[in-house]
């Protein structure tokens, strides 16, 4: 929940950092904001294969590994226009959970991970109705892990948190009736150079 909180509070901070900027532009009019929401599938990679070979290694045992490469993702966002054809974005967004289970002789032991955070972007549009667009810009976000082992009958429970910066890339299509389709590169979600997330979208501007 404290995450949860942390997120939103940047959300204020970010979205209120973008009305100043708004409001130094004198053609800036309420009809040039928009709010969408996007929904899609994140690619993630959490390296199940290293681990296993690593839990193989230790234990000295053959282990088995079943995991997700990723999980589904939505965002909440503005956009405010700048000139003709740029406008600043900011978002808030959230995964799924991607999990891990691996099994091997007496034991076995499951991972899973989610994602939030915020996300701040210029984005050049080749045209305000319909057409492609472009994206770049960092975000801030999350990680919430969370870990379970059995031995025997015993379950034993962790849980872990991550935080940090990266930078977002991506592009798509704007069509004519306010729908908008994308992909996107988020690097280091939580701050960890391993986690990166490529995302497949499709959205709805209001």
């Amino acid at each position: 929940m404290e995450v949860l909180v942390l997120s939103f509070l940047k959300v204020l901070y970010l979205t209120a950092i973008l009305f100043c900027v708004a409001s130094f532009n004198l053609k800036a009019t309420a009809n040039e904001t928009n709010f969408g929401i996007d929904l899609g599938y994140g690619f993630v990679d959490i390296g199940a294969d290293d681990t296993a070979q690593t839990i193989a290694n230790l234990s000295g045992s053959t282990v088995t590994a079943s995991y997700d490469t990723g999980a589904w993702f939505g965002r909440i966002y503005g956009d405010y226009k700048i000139s003709d054809s740029t406008y600043i974005d900011v978002g808030f967004f959230m995964t799924g959970d991607v999990s891990a289970t691996y099994t091997l002789s007496g034991a076995t032991a499951t991972e899973s991970y989610s994602a939030n955070g915020v996300d701040i972007a210029a984005v050049i549009k080749e045209n305000d109705k319909e057409g492609l667009f472009f994206k770049g810009g960092m975000h801030s976000s999350t990680i919430d892990g969370n870990a379970n082992v059995t031995i025997s009958g015993t379950t034993y429970a962790a849980q872990a948190t991550a935080s940090g910066i990266g930078f977002l890339a991506g592009g798509g299509y704007d069509y004519e009736d306010g729908s908008r389709a994308g992909i996107s590169f988020y690097s280091n979600l939580g701050g960890d150079s391993a986690a990166d997330m490529w995302l497949v979208y499709y959205g709805f501007k209001f």
